[in-house]
Parts: C-alpha cells; structure tokens; sequence
C-alpha cells in the first residue's frame, strides 16, 4: 500500500467532502480490503416512517468501501481511480442503526480493478446489502515507464 495505515485513513475520512458529510470512520485498511463504520443519523433516511436508510447512501457506502479497497494498490500519488460501473443488491431493509461496510480486491489488473463489497448492521450475519463494482485505474508509473523505454529506443 503507497499510504500507511494512518495516512489512508485520514485521506479517506478527511479529503473526501463526502466522506466528511457522512461521518465515515476507516476501522481499518490494509491491501486489498477496507472496513469502513457510516454512523446513523436521520440525514441518511429515505423512508422517513420506518426510519430505512436511503438506498443512494447505502449504494455510496459500497462505492466508497469498494473506491478504498482499490485505492490500496496505487503505487503512485499521481495514479488516478474512478468507478466505471457498481451494482448494489439490497437484501433486507435496514435499521435506525449504524452501517458497517467491506470492501475487498478480487483482481487489480492494469487498467481494471475489480472489488466486492458487503453491508450489515448489528449483526455481519445478515447482510443489508452486497455489490460489486469496477473501477478504472490509470497508473502514472506504467506510463512513465512506457515513454523512458520510447525515449532510449530513439538514440
């Protein structure tokens, strides 16, 4: 992982504006897997009589679990990340009670990373809702070392 433990937990609760909105705590993050704490609030409900929480914020939690799985096998500042597709199956309805989130690596090739996620409440036995997604990668070290092997092939 380019970041240490500590550091990738700041940049994930503290860089990310919506991150910062939803109060999401790293619990932890090592290669190829974060686990990541969203707290209740009533700001995350869609279904405002049974207290449920929206199925956009859960989709967010998996995209941003699953992002920060990806994101430990960077090995440049300068690489970039963005999700090209996610699919999120709800499985039961939830509770006015905190979302725990995994995200974990199920291949990280050169340009695609694939991960899968999982959701839960007070219970991991009983999943909320699990997904999938990919994300694509650009990695600035590949390039560059691309163009050094162009450039000393032209003298």
């Amino acid at each position: 992982m380019l970041l240490s433990e500590e550091a990738a937990k700041q940049l994930m609760e503290q860089a990310i504006p919506v991150h910062r909105m939803l109060d999401v705590k790293v619990l932890e993050i090592r290669d190829g897997y974060c686990k990541m704490l969203f707290p209740f609030k009533t700001d995350v409900l869609g279904d405002f009589r049974f207290k449920r929480w929206h199925g956009g914020i859960i989709a967010t939690a998996m995209d941003s679990v699953g992002g920060a799985a990806a994101l430990t096998t960077l090995t440049s500042p300068e690489d970039k990340l963005a999700t090209i597709d996610i699919r999120v199956d709800y499985l039961r309805g939830t509770v006015p009670s905190d979302l725990i989130a995994i995200g974990y690596l199920v291949r990280s090739g050169n340009r695609i990373i694939s991960c899968r996620m999982e959701a839960w409440q007070e219970d991991e036995k009983r999943l909320v809702a699990e997904a999938r997604a990919m994300f694509s990668v650009y990695r600035q070290q590949e390039t560059w070392s691309a163009q050094q092997k162009d450039d000393s092939s032209e003298g």
